[in-house]
């Protein structure tokens, strides 16, 4: 697989009246506001359409990003927004829904794809709090479930990504784990992160979980406790079953962003600038599956495996 594209696909056009050419998302996910939704301003049809545009998006997109030579996709952890709090019977019940889901889990086997997803920071597993708790299950049942109906193995293939959640809490989080239902826990990887979980608090969660480790080399540099990057790298692949080639990450700080403060050297690039060379090596060899994390999508991908002589696929 290789090389990823994270969850939108950048294209061009030109503005009619003023010639301007602008950027846009091709796409065309649409969303809704929780503070509408609360107000009673959204039907039932509303929301169930949402859900359906979404996926039909996502099944005209598919092959295009099979053609292109990208095998590697994260699909939006935005595919059906509010669905945590709508009545789930507008998503797992809609059989327009599940078929059209059904039809993009056809596309990823034809093409021999890899899909992945990654819930947003507010799905903590480790939290305090039961509340917020109970929301993250939920919404890793929603991202589980929309894979079941993909025709999707549960398997850690395909990914759901989270992050280890409130710092210091790592018994927390095993048991939460060990609480989840299978088709989550099956797929369910964490992401190592620049303040809260490095890699080595992660190789203890794994041990204890069985829980592949998605390896960020970005965060990685925020936050190494101690391992090189190669050692972190080797420690993290090793936690992955045979077969499964390992995920990982890969995002910049902008050069000209390279002096400055924290929050200015933890944000994404528009494009990746430089490859640690211990990841260059096994992409190259095709031995890991990489996500590329800049902001320019589609576009960064190219631009890295041309200028870096990684293959997409």
């Amino acid at each position: 697989m290789s090389l990823g594209i994270c969850c939108h696909w950048l294209d061009q056009r030109t503005i009619p009246r003023t010639g301007r050419v602008e950027t846009y998302n091709a796409m065309d996910e649409r969303t809704l506001q929780l503070g509408r939704y609360r107000t009673g301003k959204y039907v039932s049809e509303q929301i169930s359409g949402t859900y359906e545009h979404n996926v039909e998006a996502l099944v005209k997109m598919l092959p295009r990003i099979a053609k292109s030579g990208v095998r590697l996709f994260r699909i939006s952890s935005a595919m059906f927004p509010l669905a945590d709090q709508v009545d789930p019977s507008l998503w797992c019940e809609n059989e327009k829904l599940s078929s059209l889901l059904d039809r993009a889990g056809r596309i990823i086997k034809e093409f021999n794809m890899r899909v992945t997803t990654h819930p947003g920071q507010f799905c903590v597993l480790s939290s305090d709090s039961e509340n917020v708790v109970k929301k993250a299950f939920t919404e890793l049942e929603i991202h589980a479930w929309m894979f079941d109906v993909m025709g999707l193995d549960s398997s850690c293939k395909y990914a759901i990504n989270v992050h280890g959640g409130k710092s210091d809490r790592s018994d927390q989080l095993c048991r939460r784990i060990d609480e989840l239902p299978d088709n989550v826990r099956c797929r369910l990887t964490l992401e190592n992160d620049e303040t809260a979980y490095s890699v080595m608090n992660l190789l203890d969660v794994h041990k204890r979980t069985g829980v592949p480790i998605v390896f960020d080399t970005h965060h990685h540099i925020f936050n190494d406790d101690s391992l090189s990057m190669e050692e972190a790298m080797l420690a993290t692949m090793e936690t992955w079953p045979t077969g499964v080639n390992p995920l990982q990450h890969i995002s910049n700080t902008e050069p000209h962003l390279m002096n400055g403060n924290f929050i200015d050297r933890r944000k994404h690039s528009d494009m990746i600038h430089y490859v640690p060379d211990c990841q260059l090596k096994f992409l190259r060899d095709k031995k890991i599956d990489v996500e590329v994390e800049a902001k320019k999508k589609n576009v960064a991908v190219f631009e890295m495996s041309k200028k870096f002589d990684i293959p997409l696929c």
